[in-house]
């Protein structure tokens, strides 16, 4: 090969692995754009052997690979200087021909310490020396501050190695920035000895991001193993045929970076003693006798690790802010270099100052980027390869902010059919913009998008979607979930708020969506919980008042079903500020009702009541009977769990009659259940024990296991007032099991705390009572219910001080402050009479105090209690009989 030739093929291929532009090359080396060009076409002046190193010092070469390089420059340089002495020529009197010298060695060449041939000797003619091409070593320099990856480098190592003549195959795949590039080099240099023959590198894209042809990379592997650039055949096939020829014999590793896919890669498939490791967003499965690899996120230690080697020591580890920056980054090896190089390069920053800067989303990818380092670039790549169809999906999704999905929102967001919706999302897929996450709980496959994905997805949205194509989007996309959580509410057994207007339509979705949401109602909106109090807030703030009150209402009955007490109140704050905003008067009755029902459920009275009473009165003022009887329901229960019976007696009272003329079956067997409860806490125990059975028939009427459930319980309750504890045992286990059956968390444990209440004074099955009590706090616990587990505590309290348990009282005192802290007079006065036992028991003279105490608040409810606490104290009360 000509000299010219030679060096022009060797710049232009070190330059292209590296990914850089002629300009970049240029500036990097202090050289013209110009010059390099001309080089690259073997045309213009040689470059002088100083212009050499510093195109090898911009190129990054190192070891052979640089030794080559400046080889074959230094060639050219005296190529084009006949008759010069060059400094490795001795002075013979003969001209400079610009080729190695007889007897001298090849520059570049080790001297071996024979004799020169090119000198006369004893016996020896004189024979002209081969020049053997070293093995290359291709490979990118590794990288110092590599962490974790043990799990894969090992994997790599074993399938790679040459124990076998067989070749080796491995695909090394993931999305953009999540280090593939540097797992596979990390790997090959640990395998360099294995392979004397040689390390070969090719990059399959351009510096544009464009795939390479494989014929011109196949030319330049061949170039590299010693084959005549000038002899090269032109056909694809040929060349690979040509690159299997060389191949064969040698162990040999070769690098395959960044491939397009499967028909790119092919063609450098290897022989027998060769191993190839190839880096793709797709995995490559379809490549015979492949071993794929793919690519997660760094997990937090590992990320951690990284970013503070990068960072340049210790000094950002035990930042508490230091865990914020990588869960910023999402664990994305690239984003972490960039954020570690970023805190290098700012010795006066702090891991906070860099956290803070990445906690504004808004600007995220513009702060991860570094000098030529950056996450936007390799998202952009992946965005500028898909079809418009999916370009506009991607985008759409990344507006709807969800944390994961199912797939037939795609279609929606589309408007489009399951079958269009279906293949997009495979596109993304393989663009590696989205991940697949498995089948959720109700058995439906979900996505998602990593972190700076999505913030990349919804600046698409902001710049490439019209704010009225996302309106109409949005609208279409929470209309489907809506849809959907209509079908699964319909199949719910739980209380029903009635909170959704069905008179707003919701769209057609996918049926065979349909059918999970109906099949598994409970587990669809288990797994569609954090979407559904993504999409509220969405739909609210575009204004969308009719669909967001809608989904908010539609999920309240299961939010209150699985006491999902926040979310439930998340979405109906936002639902009432939307109605608000767009005049949606009936909207916000609605609202306003849900709103105070959750209110109630999160210990909050007073709140609650006043908004069931602004509900009440906006509803009235709509003419809407049947929504302000079921606020006067929800407003009794409140007055009776606060203590205040009479006007509970009266509002639920109310209640009862207008649910019954508006025709509210269900609702009305809800209130006759808690207008029982209000009854037994007044004492009038035989009418409480009416009233839910009448509570109980119109349930089983209906087939409303919830309502049954609801007043079985209530039974037991009242059962238990009226002293008829062995009664109580059996309505409140079988209250139990429907709850547990219908998914009822919180009712279950209320029932297993009225079990454990019945047995509580069969001393013979104080242990039972005691298990009992102890799941429902388990559950009221796990569930954050507060109110439910100070009961229960007061309730395990109480069988302890008759056993002499010694950690009854710590029970008594916590339940003690609860009902205190939630002004709770009848479940104070309670607690108050359990510790006075307990003080009783241990001669303590403090008990007396805490009767007078008890009995003082007894005696403002006018409830029986008080008379009962009179004569263990000795008080006469007027009209008592002694």
């Amino acid at each position: 090969m000509a000299p010219e030739t030679e060096f022009a093929a060797l710049l232009r291929q070190h330059r292209l692995d590296r990914r850089l532009t002629q300009e970049e090359l240029a500036e990097g080396s202090g050289i013209s754009s110009r010059s390099v060009r001309e080089m690259e076409r073997g045309r213009g002046r040689s470059p002088r052997p100083r212009t050499v190193e510093r195109l090898a010092t911009a190129l990054a070469l190192t070891g052979t690979a640089r030794d080559e390089f400046v080889l074959a420059g230094r060639l050219l340089f005296w190529a084009n200087r006949p008759g010069q002495l060059r400094p490795d020529q001795p002075n013979t009197g003969q001209p400079n021909t610009g080729q190695p010298t007889l007897g001298q060695p090849n520059p570049g060449e080790p001297n071996t310490g024979q004799p020169n041939p090119g000198q006369p000797s004893s016996g020896r003619s004189r024979v002209a020396a081969p020049i053997a091409a070293a093995a290359p070593r291709q490979l990118p320099a590794d990288l110092s501050d590599f962490v974790a990856r043990e799990d894969e480098v090992g994997l790599l190592r074993r399938v790679l190695a040459p124990t076998s003549g067989a070749a080796r195959l491995v695909v090394i795949s993931g999305p953009s920035g999540v280090g593939k590039t540097a797992l596979a080099v990390h790997a090959g240099h640990s395998l360099a000895g294995s392979f004397p023959d040689g390390q070969l590198y090719a990059a399959l894209r351009d510096t544009q991001g464009q795939p390479v042809d494989p014929a011109e990379v196949l030319a330049s592997l061949l170039r590299a193993l010693g084959a005549d650039g000038s002899a090269l055949p032109t056909g694809l096939d040929a060349r690979a045929g040509l690159f299997r020829t060389r191949l064969a014999g040698r162990r040999v590793l070769l690098l395959l970076d960044d491939a397009h896919g499967h028909r790119q890669v092919e063609p450098f498939l290897p022989p027998e003693g060769t191993a190839v490791m190839v880096t793709s967003r797709l995995s490559l499965t379809g490549l015979s006798g492949v071993t794929a690899i793919d690519l997660r996120p760094l997990p937090t230690a590992a990320a951690i690790d990284l970013l503070c080697r990068v960072s340049g020591g210790d000094r950002v580890r035990n930042e508490p802010a230091t865990a914020e920056i990588v869960d910023a980054c999402g664990g994305l090896p690239l984003a972490i270099r960039i954020a570690g190089a970023r805190l290098a390069a700012r010795p006066h920053w702090t891991a906070g100052m860099l956290g803070k800067r990445l906690a504004d989303e808004r600007h995220r990818l513009d702060e991860l980027r570094h000098g030529d380092l950056a996450v936007r670039p390799g998202l952009q790549l992946a965005y500028q390869g898909l079809t418009p169809a999916a370009a506009r999906a991607f985008a759409l999704l990344g507006g709807l902010n969800v944390p994961t999905f199912p797939g037939w929102p795609v279609a929606t967001l589309l408007d489009s059919s399951p079958d269009v919706g279906a293949a997009v999302l495979e596109e993304l897929l393989d663009a590696r913009l989205l991940d697949a996450l498995g089948p959720d709980q109700a058995g439906q496959l979900r996505y998602r998008f990593h972190e700076l994905t999505r913030l990349f997805a919804r600046e698409r949205q902001q710049d490439r979607i019209s704010r009225a194509e996302w309106a109409g989007a949005l609208e279409r996309t929470v209309s489907g979930w809506l849809a959907l959580a209509r079908n699964a509410q319909d199949r719910l057994d739980c209380r029903r708020f009635h909170l959704d207007d069905r008179s707003h339509p919701a769209v057609d979705v996918d049926q065979r969506a349909v059918a999970v949401a109906t099949g598994r109602p409970v587990e669809w909106f288990e797994a569609e919980r954090e979407a559904l109090a993504a999409l509220v807030p969405a739909s609210a703030e575009a204004g969308l008042a009719a669909v967001t009150r809608a989904l908010a209402g539609c999920s309240a009955d299961f939010y209150q079903l699985r006491g999902y007490y926040d979310d439930w109140r998340r979405g109906m704050l936002a639902a009432l500020d939307c109605c608000r905003r767009v005049g949606d008067r009936p909207g916000e009755a609605l609202v306003l009702r849900g709103l105070g029902s959750c209110l109630v459920e999160l210990d909050d009275p007073d709140a609650a009541l006043s908004t069931l009473r602004a509900a009440r009165v906006a509803a009235a003022n709509l003419g809407d009977e049947a929504g302000a009887a079921m606020t006067g329901r929800d407003i009794g229960f409140v007055l009776g769990l606060t203590g205040r019976l009479a006007e509970a007696e009266t509002e639920l009272r109310a209640a009862v009659a207008a649910l019954g003329r508006v025709g509210e079956r269900r609702t009305r067997a809800l209130t006759l259940t808690s207008l029982g409860f209000v009854l037994r806490q007044r004492g009038d125990t035989d009418e409480a024990l009416r009233v839910i059975r009448d509570a109980i028939a119109i349930a089983r009427s209906c087939r409303d296991r919830f309502l049954q459930a609801c007043g079985l319980r209530g039974l037991a309750g009242a059962l238990l007032a009226a002293g008829r504890d062995g009664e109580a045992e059996q309505p409140a286990r079988k209250a139990a099991e429907l709850f547990a059956r219908i998914g009822d968390p919180i009712g279950t444990a209320q029932s297993l705390r009225a079990v454990g209440e019945a047995l509580a004074h069969d001393a013979s099955r104080a242990a039972e009572a005691q298990e009992a009590l102890a799941s429902a706090v388990v559950i009221f616990r796990d569930r954050g219910n507060d109110w439910g587990l100070a009961l229960a505590e007061l309730s395990l309290g109480e069988i302890e001080v008759r056993r002499g348990g010694a950690g009854a009282v710590g029970r008594l005192r916590r339940s003690l402050r609860y009902w205190t802290d939630q002004q709770v007079p009848v479940l104070r006065a309670r607690a108050l009479v359990a510790l006075a036992a307990a003080a009783e028991s241990t001669g303590d003279p403090a008990a007396r105090g805490l009767l007078m105490e008890a009995y003082r608040l007894y005696q403002e409810l006018g409830v029986p209690e008080s008379a009962e606490l009179a004569e263990r104290l000795g008080i006469d009360v007027p009209g008592r009989m002694r």
